[in-house]
């Protein structure tokens, strides 16, 4: 009698259970549906930027040829072969190319959601995924393609199988992470830091598994490059110009935009038991301070981080709101807490629609002038921000495979402006800057274009200023 009583109670607490878990992944899919809907302006709008580079070496990878050997490429290798995939699936597709990193944020998202969950409690799952899909810089970044979203869904893909007692599988998707985005390593290291002094036998397995895939992957590419891809993925980075007034405009910057994930995250100094949620308090600390090692940072460099930093703050608003005893007083602060989220969503949302997803107004215009201008076998070299997009819009090839024109690689040495100047002067090519900005600032692409070229055209963009076109 009391077997089956006891079976009948376990059914129902089960049941209970099922039930409870359902409705909270109810509740993820409705985050996940008004999350789709905000960025989706942005899946179809083409922007400025790195990820114009990453698309056209994609482009060149399904081609048969190799970065590092065959052009220069400043990252690890994974992003982009997992381009040139697409690329060969679909040419060229602004919408496939986009929807990488936006279903990379949505699986970062269950993920730190499931890690709440078996580490944590319900309450803390909901919040950290509200509070990571709904920050500025995930919004924003997560329809561009930088690389840093794809690491991140491994990195916590990887976290979530640690935390299920995977270690071997975790540092698996850990080397993944890190062969795409080396910024991964500092978080992973505080892992690897927080396995050692907890468990040695999981920290054992951790190593094996991640070093067996991350140097693999780095080996592979030293047989085919040599040394150029120790110097293209590692020493550039070193030799870049530092910029400290950059540095902590980007550090104060992203603060205010995430501010609600900040304040939450310094509220960690007044949960209960932090040390069952020292390490994601750890990662973001340790990238932090490495970040102010860095000679130049950029606005999405603090993605990474955003899945601790939103774990964090739902530990610790979660911990203040189970505190309050009083019913009444729980409700108020809840009210308080659900009213300050959504006047903070809804004024992202209204900017990210007005300014952060609306394209460039004159791509149009600019395409339909290289084609006019440009016979099919043309060459077309320039500002990096553009002119692979150009590239990729128009099927124009760009000269020598040169894609990355940041100024900061032809400043390390790595790539010779004068060699690529005089190739150019040799076998034409349309010449596309920026005015005053990217490589039109340095003094020998100002000199070559006054002297060598002739000025063609310009199109002026309310958002993103002009762009000067050259026959050369």
């Amino acid at each position: 009698m009391e077997r089956a009583q006891s079976k009948v109670y376990n059914e129902i607490n089960e049941f209970s259970f099922m039930k409870e878990s359902f409705r909270n992944y109810i509740v993820l899919a409705c985050f996940f549906a008004v999350f789709v809907l905000v960025v989706a302006k942005g899946v179809t709008h083409a922007q400025l930027g790195d990820e114009n580079i990453y698309y056209y070496a994609g482009k060149l990878i399904s081609e048969g040829k190799a970065p590092y050997r065959d052009f220069f490429h400043a990252h690890p290798p994974l992003q982009i072969y997992i381009l040139s995939v697409l690329y060969k699936a679909f040419g060229f597709n602004i919408i496939a190319f986009k929807i990488l990193p936006l279903v990379s944020t949505l699986v970062s998202a269950f993920f730190i959601f499931r890690i709440c969950q078996i580490r944590f409690d319900k309450l803390t799952a909901i919040l950290s995924a509200a509070l990571f899909l709904f920050s500025y810089t995930i919004m924003f970044n997560s329809v561009l393609g930088f690389g840093v979203e794809i690491a991140t869904m491994f990195l916590t893909i990887g976290i979530f199988l640690y935390f299920s007692d995977k270690k071997a599988y975790a540092g698996i998707f850990f080397g993944l992470a890190a062969s795409t985005r080396l910024l991964a390593l500092i978080p992973i290291f505080a892992v690897f830091l927080y396995s050692f002094f907890s468990e040695k036998k999981g920290f054992y397995r951790l190593i094996v598994s991640f070093f067996s895939i991350f140097l693999i992957i780095n080996l592979l590419f030293i047989l085919i490059a040599g040394k150029a891809y120790i110097f293209d993925v590692y020493k550039y980075h070193l030799m870049k110009t530092p910029s400290n007034e950059e540095k902590f405009s980007e550090y104060w910057n992203t603060l205010k935009l995430n501010w609600i994930v900040s304040v939450s995250f310094l509220a960690f100094a007044f949960a209960k038991d932090r040390k069952k949620a020292i390490l994601f308090f750890l990662a973001p600390v340790f990238y932090l301070i490495f970040l102010l090692s860095l000679r130049k940072i950029f606005a999405y460099y603090f993605f990474v981080i955003m899945p601790f930093a939103a774990i964090v703050g739902a530990y610790s608003l979660a911990g203040i709101i189970k505190r309050i005893r009083a019913d009444f007083v729980r409700k108020i602060i809840v009210a308080i807490i659900i009213g300050i989220f959504a006047w903070d969503l809804s004024s992202n949302i209204i900017f990210l629609q007005k300014e952060g997803f609306a394209g460039i107004s004159r791509l149009q215009t600019m395409k339909e002038f290289v084609l006019e201008k440009t016979g099919k076998d043309a060459k077309i070299f320039g500002d990096d921000s553009i002119v692979p997009l150009l590239a990729l819009e128009t099927k124009r090839q760009i000269a020598f495979d040169i894609v990355d024109t940041n100024p900061q690689a032809f400043s390390s040495g790595l790539v010779k402006i004068e060699e690529v100047l005089e190739k150019i002067r040799k076998n034409g090519a349309l010449f596309v800057v920026r005015n005053k900005q990217g490589i039109s600032s340095i003094r020998e692409v100002q000199n070559f274009l006054n002297t060598k070229c002739g000025f063609v055209s310009s199109f002026h963009d309310k958002k993103e200023g002009d762009f000067l076109f050259y026959s050369c």
